[in-house]
């Protein structure tokens, strides 16, 4: 549910069609902006104010900014024990999703090259996200600069998605004793179909999940056992049961769009923002 609860954090621009189609380009070529791979400091991202004590406490550090255009950035920060290796080699990873990541029921990567010169890495991957019998499919280009220590992301354009459009960012620092500190980063805006309660626990539950499934897959591939608290990955039945269940209301939501309703004026599918 880490990941899902962000993919359905919906931007309120116009969809793109009724279903994913990867034999069709999609209907624009980006309306969100995208992110350049650069040092946090360099794309908004401010760490003032925050400690590494505080960074150490196995929680994410959040951050949730109003940006023009009534869209909404989502900033999560959480220091996680692993090289960066590791914590990158977790990140990409995306065959093992569907392992990884609930709510994620396909992850297939269809295209991979790498850069002689540069290092950088495009893979682009079909994503399923599913819940109560309903699904949502997309692609996705991923664009990953090792010297850069960065990743980022965004609609495949050259295929039809579900989604409108998407844009996110990854950044690993490097920090001392075997530490690491991770950057998440995205936009979105909700809908006015989603009430403002649902709105406000979306968005603080996926923000507070957004590194924790790459925390939880370091630790069991380093064997680190962070002493004497619960690692974020195993917050407990009650989150992952009220994040299931709105994470499945929203399905729900997408799949009442697609019914011939001719006495509701309801939206078209929303863009969703992927992590």
């Amino acid at each position: 549910m880490t990941r899902v609860l962000f993919l359905l954090l919906l931007a309120n621009v116009p969809a793109a069609s009724a279903g994913a189609d990867a034999t069709k380009p999609h209907a624009h070529q980006g309306i969100l902006r995208k992110y350049e791979r650069l040092p946090p400091s360099k794309v908004g991202i401010s760490m003032a104010g925050v400690s590494n004590e505080e960074l150490r406490q196995g929680q994410p550090v959040l951050r949730m900014m109003k940006l023009p255009g009534g869209f909404q950035r989502i900033v999560s920060v959480q220091d996680i024990h692993a090289p960066e290796s590791v914590v990158f080699g977790a990140i990409m990873d995306l065959a093992n999703y569907p392992k990884m990541v609930d709510g994620v029921t396909i992850c297939e990567p269809y295209s991979e090259t790498k850069s002689r010169m540069s290092g950088e890495v495009i893979v682009c991957a079909k994503y399923k996200i599913t819940a109560a019998g309903f699904g949502i499919t997309y692609f996705i280009k991923h664009v990953y600069e090792p010297s850069k220590h960065c990743m980022t992301f965004h609609l495949d354009y050259e295929r039809c998605s579900e989604l409108s459009d998407t844009a996110g960012y990854w950044y690993v620092e490097q920090l001392k004793e075997g530490w690491c500190r991770l950057y998440y980063s995205s936009e979105s805006q909700m809908p006015a179909l989603i009430p403002t309660f649902m709105k406000t626990a979306l968005t603080n539950l996926a923000a507070k999940r957004s590194t924790a499934w790459v925390e939880t897959r370091c630790n069991q591939l380093t064997g680190y056992k962070p002493g004497g608290r619960a690692t974020a990955g195993g917050a407990g039945g009650k989150l992952k049961v009220h994040m299931r269940g709105m994470m499945t209301l929203l399905l729900l939501v997408v799949a009442a769009q697609r019914l011939p309703l001719p006495k509701l004026a309801l939206p078209r599918p929303w863009a969703v923002q992927a992590i």
